[in-house]
Order: structure tokens, then C-alpha cells, then sequence
């Protein structure tokens, strides 16, 4: 019994440990692959695999007034949110940008608040600040010797508008979380990626100076097709589906963390100290927002609803039945 209570804890760090090093990953392809080909390229292996798990677990389909909707949804994230941070990672290091996008939880609940009305607690507004202060101080920082502040700016820039977009997305999606499952929506995401980046990457066989291709980048793709939109994304909900929400997202503070030691190691990236200072207040930030609990969201997001059914379907899963 204690191994199965385990279990959970260590997907979710596993889970991290994923997303962590996709930042590195994909640091490390954008040398030979450009953005939008990398991308597609993410994507459409990815779905291969989503769709053959989709059809054999779970054959529901969207439906015909939603496919809009998650077509626009999708157009944010992945759409806009990928664009601007694999843009990020290009001009800016992995480390400053894992960071910046773990500020997510902090621009959702400003979101939440403005668009929905749901209230801010003193306690996560003093977390919204604090991080909020981490964050210009990240941007703020002072780039490593060989880099241009201007350039390293714009990357980290762009890193928070992927940050703003992902938590426009939990807001504006959360009628489709709540109605339908994460596998549902991960796959049809993935279906639309694949036509948004499909005509863009079309472009860049034209514009771009295509070197050789070595294993490490190929391994690289591979990763971020299979390790990270694949395999962390059922980790993940394996995690949040027998642990409480708020003490899951809390494992997501260590996504920045496995990418600055990835970055140290594998692309020899340097921390500066603006980025240990901006990265302790965005990351304390975020754990004092995430620990406090506000005004219940409109829709139970896909979690809450996993965690409801879990005694009623836990039979299901363990003879190998869909849910």
C-alpha cells in the first residue's frame, strides 16, 4: 500500500522533471530546426500517438458547436503560446524563460479576476506581487557576457506573453475543461497545432539555411513529442487524479528548477544573479498564490471532476476498461 501511495508523488516529480528539460530540449533544436518547423514537427509526431490512445480509450468526440470554440482557444494555446515561447528560447536562455512561464498560475487568477470575477484572497495577492516583482526583475536582468540585453529582452518578453496566453486559455477554456476530458482536449489541440504550424513551416523551407541534423537534435524532437506532450501529460493527470489539485500544482514549482540545473549541464548556461534573485521571488510567489484558496471557479476544472469519479472508476481502470 505505501509503494501505491507513492506512486503519485513520484509521476508528478517525474512530470516536472519532463517539462523541466523540455525547455533545454527545445533550446537545443532551435540550433539546426527554425520555431515554426520545430513546432509542427512536435506536434505532428505527437499526435500519431494521442490519436491511437484517443480512439482505443476514449471514442466520445467533440461536439459540433464546440469544434469553434476550441479552434479559437487553440489558436491561444497551443497556437500563440508556443510561437512566443519557442521565440523566447531562441533569443533568450532557458532558464530565464522556464521562469517566466511558471508565472502562469499568477496571470490566470488576474484573469479570473478581471474577466469572471473571482476573488483574489489577501494572501495570493501578496504572491501575485511578490512574483509580479520577480518578474521584472528577470526581464530586467543582466544577460551573460556573449549576449546582447536587447535581444535577451525581447526573448523574455515574448516568454511572458506566453505566460498571458496560457493563463487567457485557462479562463476562456474552462467551459471545455470541465465538459470534456484532458485526453479530449490535448488531442484536438494537438489536431489544430498541426494545421496552424502546417502552412507556416511551409515557409521556412524556403527562408532558412538547413545544416545537417544530428542525433542529438533528432533525440531532441523525439522528446518533446513523446516524452513531453505525450508522457508527462499522463503523468500528470494520473498525479492530480489521486492527489488534491492544490497540492499537485505544487510540483509544478519544480519544472524551473529541473531546467536550470538541464541548462547548467547540458547547454552550459550560466545563472546569473539577476535570475536567482527574480527566480526565488517568482517561485515563492507563485507557492504562496497556489497555497491559498479562493472563490471556487464557475466550472470544475478536469481535475476536480477526475478526483469526484475516482472511487466510481478506479474498477474501471484497473480491469483495463475505458472510462
Amino acid at each position: 500500500m505505501r509503494r501505491l501511495a507513492i506512486l503519485p508523488f513520484v509521476a508528478l516529480i517525474l512530470m516536472a522533471l519532463l517539462f523541466g528539460l523540455s525547455f533545454v530540449a527545445t533550446k537545443y533544436a532551435l540550433k539546426s530546426i527554425p520555431p515554426f518547423t520545430l513546432i509542427f514537427l512536435r506536434f505532428f509526431i505527437a499526435l500519431f500517438f494521442l490519436a491511437a490512445i484517443y480512439y482505443r480509450r476514449h471514442r466520445g468526440r467533440l461536439e459540433r458547436g464546440d469544434w469553434r470554440q476550441m479552434f479559437l482557444t487553440s489558436l491561444i494555446l497551443p497556437g500563440l503560446y508556443f510561437l512566443a515561447e519557442t521565440y523566447g528560447l531562441k533569443l533568450s536562455s532557458a532558464t530565464s524563460v522556464s521562469l517566466l512561464i511558471s508565472t502562469i498560475p499568477i496571470f490566470a487568477a488576474i484573469f479570473a479576476f478581471f474577466m469572471i470575477r473571482e476573488r483574489i484572497p489577501l494572501w495570493r495577492g501578496a504572491g501575485i506581487a511578490l512574483s509580479v516583482l520577480g518578474v521584472g526583475a528577470l526581464i530586467t536582468a543582466a544577460p551573460g557576457e556573449t549576449a546582447s540585453w536587447k535581444v535577451v529582452r525581447a526573448g523574455n518578453l515574448l516568454a511572458l506573453g506566453a505566460a498571458i496566453c496560457a493563463a487567457l486559455y485557462m479562463v476562456l477554456g474552462r467551459r471545455l475543461m470541465a465538459k470534456y476530458s484532458p485526453l479530449t482536449i490535448t488531442t484536438s489541440q494537438a489536431l489544430f497545432a498541426v494545421l496552424i504550424f502546417l502552412p507556416l513551416s511551409g515557409t521556412e523551407l524556403f527562408t532558412h539555411r538547413w545544416p545537417g541534423f544530428d542525433a542529438l537534435t533528432v533525440a531532441a524532437v523525439i522528446y518533446l513529442a513523446l516524452f513531453c506532450s505525450v508522457l508527462a501529460f499522463f503523468l500528470w493527470n494520473y498525479g492530480i487524479s489521486r492527489l488534491e489539485a492544490s497540492t499537485a500544482a505544487v510540483f509544478t514549482n519544480l519544472v524551473p528548477v529541473f531546467t536550470v540545473f538541464g541548462a547548467y549541464f547540458l547547454l552550459g548556461e550560466r545563472v546569473q544573479p539577476g535570475q536567482i534573485f527574480g527566480g526565488a521571488l517568482v517561485i515563492g510567489g507563485v507557492t504562496l498564490a497556489s497555497a491559498t484558496k479562493g472563490d471556487p471557479p464557475p466550472y470544475p476544472s478536469p481535475s476536480e471532476k477526475l478526483c469526484r469519479n475516482e472511487k466510481s472508476s478506479r474498477h474501471s481502470r484497473e480491469s483495463g476498461n475505458p472510462v
